[in-house]
Formats: C-alpha cells, sequence, structure tokens
C-alpha cells in the first residue's frame, strides 16, 4: 500500500512539472508570435537633421521626398529584410493627389468589414524590428512613418488572431481594390484611402522598400500576419500588406 502510494505521488508531481513547463513554453511562444508580427523596417538611426518620426529629410537639405520615409536607413544590404533605399534617389518629384498636414492617427476603421480600433504609437525594438500592439483589440502605426494623410507612407499595424481569438485585423486579406479605410487624427479631420492592391509574403521574404519606401503621394500600408500558422514557433509565416492612396 505505502508503495502504491509513493508511486502515484510521484506520478502527480512529474504531472505538475509538466504542466508548469507547458506553461511557460506557452508564454514563450505567444511572446515570439507577437514578435514577429509584422516585417522589420529598414533600421533607424540618428538623423542628424532631427527629423526622426517625421520621415526622414532629404540629404541634400532640399524640400523633396527622402529617398526612404526611415531616417538613416542602414547600409547593410540585409537589414529588415529589403535592402536599402536606392542609392542617390533625390531628384525632385511633385507631390500628386491631397495631402493633410501632421496630425497623429486616433482610429482606423475599414467601413466594409464594420471594424474599428483605437491607434496607439509603435516605435522600433532594440533589434530593429517594429514593435506590435500587445492585445487584439489595439491598431499601431509606426511613428517614423508619416501620419495618415502627409506626403509618404503611413504605416498601421495590429494582430490577425490573438490569444487563438479574431483580431483588429483578422479579415484583412479578404480587403479588394477600391475599398475604403478612414483613418480619424487628433486634428479632428479623416483621412479616407482607397485600397490600391494587397500582397501576401514570406517573412522571410518581407518587401521592406515597396512598403517603407518613398512615394510621390499620401499613402497608406496596414500590415498583419498571414499564412500557415507555424505550431512550432506560433508564429504564422507570411505578412499580409494592404497599400492604400488617399482620395479625401
Amino acid at each position: 500500500m505505502s508503495s502504491d502510494r509513493t508511486s502515484r505521488s510521484r506520478r502527480l508531481t512529474v504531472s505538475a512539472a509538466a504542466a508548469m513547463a507547458f506553461g511557460v513554453l506557452g508564454v514563450a511562444a505567444t511572446g515570439y508570435a507577437l514578435s514577429q508580427q509584422v516585417g522589420a523596417p529598414p533600421k533607424a538611426v540618428t538623423d542628424a537633421s532631427d527629423h526622426s518620426g517625421h520621415g526622414g529629410a532629404d540629404p541634400t537639405g532640399s524640400t523633396s521626398p527622402s529617398p526612404s520615409t526611415t531616417p538613416g536607413v542602414t547600409a547593410d544590404p540585409h537589414a529588415g529584410h529589403g535592402g536599402t533605399a536606392p542609392a542617390g534617389d533625390t531628384a525632385y518629384r511633385t507631390p500628386k493627389g491631397p495631402l493633410l498636414a501632421r496630425s497623429r492617427p486616433t482610429t482606423v476603421t475599414l467601413p466594409g468589414q464594420g471594424k474599428s480600433a483605437p491607434v496607439i504609437d509603435l516605435s522600433l525594438k532594440k533589434d530593429g524590428r517594429m514593435e506590435v500592439p500587445d492585445n487584439g483589440t489595439d491598431a499601431g502605426w509606426f511613428t517614423s512613418s508619416p501620419t495618415p494623410g502627409e506626403l509618404g507612407p503611413a504605416v498601421i499595424a495590429a494582430h490577425v488572431t490573438h490569444r487563438s481569438k479574431p483580431a483588429v485585423f483578422f479579415e484583412l486579406s479578404g480587403m479588394a481594390r477600391g475599398d475604403r479605410i478612414e483613418v480619424t487624427r487628433e486634428d479632428g479631420s479623416t483621412a479616407t484611402f482607397a485600397v490600391t492592391s494587397v500582397g501576401q509574403y514570406p517573412k522571410a521574404d518581407f518587401p521592406t522598400e515597396k512598403v517603407y519606401g518613398s512615394v510621390d503621394h499620401a499613402a497608406l500600408r496596414l500590415i498583419t500576419c498571414g499564412g500557415v500558422l507555424d505550431g512550432e514557433t506560433g508564429s504564422h509565416v507570411d505578412n499580409v500588406v494592404v497599400y492604400a492612396d488617399l482620395v479625401a
């Protein structure tokens, strides 16, 4: 009888230890998945013109758009999975279409999907990757990109799922050309964008320049995860990017 009690006690101890280990691994996997939700923008370094957060400045000192919307793009050809901006791309290009003054985004709305979410600030982490929201209900604006409506590509990211539940951008991949995106801004205005295209890319081949690179109009990029969920890492293998242009 004593032997049976000892054996049962050992089994319970092992089970408890296994449960604890699973819990720790589960938290770690969730944290890893969140850190991999979006592709990495070009790594930023100190910008001598002190325009960090405004999309950088033309190195020639003119008012033309910068070669990249992220200040001080690193010379590492593999940084951010997308390489560097084209060298010498400093020619003046007349901005096209409507533009708005700088104003921080507060809410992003997808009218066709009946989805709306508050917008928080996202910056770069120490490893050069963009931060992501820590929940499934917020979207985040990358603060080193223009504000929505300014010249250049504003970047907003959110989760597709969070804790195994649909999140803000759960249906993002279903958007189509012409669909509207509305971004409410601190100044009380609403920037309305029309979708031009939707792309899905392996995270190892994220199109950094296409997403973050300079453009001659006010643009918006919505980013989330997509593709198969890797059971080992707890992370989706792809990124979904919606490209849109300001229309009003």
